[in-house]
């Protein structure tokens, strides 16, 4: 496991900067961490509008500099022992990188792969846009990450759904999978770094209704991606698929050790999420 903090070099592209984003300075400060990397970014990022999804989301980080060392000291503080900790609870290592940088709003926390290599990147400008620069939200963040990563490693999250029905579901198996390793790695079910304020509690007292209308979805193969990141919301709630996810993986865990928990099929997701559903 690598732990690579860019802050220092992030830092002196800001200061050139002058308070306004400069995507040719931004380019040479990503080509410095990856030369593959300012091509993956901003293919990934292609289908937002620039200027009125992201610019506002990089101008507001660039001048917010309290939020930026906050970000930092918390990444700092939260990487000293995250490996042995995950040698704690799994009895295993990850050969991952763990990247502190600026990105183009890919996410506060992705898990990809950065030149062959298994990755974890941590948007410092979505953390600013989220307020999640605290210590508590930055671990829960990157214990999520680092679930994903051994499911993918060590089980079965690779899998590529073959239509719209599978996808749905895979994907809710995925996070639940991803929230449940968050949750083991912070020694508290209770752990979301998604909830501010009454999220949880809202989720709690709606855990049917986000079930039925999840599940309406998926029988009608409908995308359910809405239920997934900050900037989709239903009922006025965003990333309602992360809770119910790990509600899902949850009851998968009273039956499967860990090790078959990260190895499920399509079919048995499929299987086990039916009878989830009804059991609700």
């Amino acid at each position: 496991m690598r732990i690579i903090n860019t802050y220092p070099d992030l830092i002196l592209m800001y200061d050139k900067m002058n308070g306004i984003f400069c995507m040719k300075l931004w380019q040479d400060y990503a080509y410095g961490i990856s030369k593959s990397m300012p091509i993956k970014i901003r293919e990934d990022s292609k289908g937002y509008d620039f200027d009125r999804q992201v610019l506002p989301i990089l101008t507001q980080a660039i001048n917010n500099r309290d939020a930026l060392n906050m970000a930092h000291n918390s990444f700092v503080a939260v990487t000293k022992n995250i490996e042995e900790r995950l040698l704690q609870v799994f009895q295993a290592g990850l050969d991952v990188d763990i990247i502190f940088y600026l990105g183009l709003c890919n996410g506060a926390g992705w898990a990809t792969e950065l030149d062959g290599k298994s990755a974890i990147l941590l948007g410092v400008e979505k953390m600013v846009e989220l307020n999640w620069c605290d210590e508590r939200r930055m671990i829960g963040l990157i214990h999520h990450e680092l679930g994903h990563i051994l499911h993918n490693i060590k089980g079965s999250g690779l899998y590529e759904p073959k239509s719209q029905h599978e996808s749905s579901v895979w994907q809710l198996y995925q996070e639940g999978v991803a929230m449940h390793c968050e949750n083991l790695l912070c020694s508290d079910f209770e752990s979301y770094h998604q909830s501010v304020d009454d999220w949880l509690d809202w989720c709690n007292d709606n855990k049917r209704d986000i079930l039925l209308e999840y599940k309406r979805r998926i029988d009608a193969n409908e995308d359910a991606q809405g239920f997934f990141g900050d900037w989709v919301q239903w009922r006025g709630r965003s990333n309602l698929g992360y809770y119910l996810g790990h509600e899902f993986v949850k009851s998968l865990a009273q039956k499967y050790s860990i090790s078959k928990l990260l190895n499920l099929t399509i079919d048995e997701t499929i299987e086990d999420f039916n009878i989830f559903a009804q059991s609700m």
